[in-house]
């Protein structure tokens, strides 16, 4: 097995855009289903929710 060393804040951000990736298709088969997801983007969610 090779060794591999990354900075960790490419790691870090890696980690945000995989999970973008996902949401993405998440989404996607959804939309294909007929279904309209909620509002996820925390900018347009209100105020008071579990996320604070």
């Amino acid at each position: 097995m090779a060794t591999l060393a990354k900075p960790v804040t490419l790691c870090i951000v890696h980690m945000f855009n995989h999970q973008t990736h996902h949401r993405g298709q998440i989404h996607a088969m959804l939309t294909a289903a007929g279904a309209k997801g909620a509002v996820t983007d925390l900018a347009f969610m209100p105020d008071g929710g579990p996320w604070l």
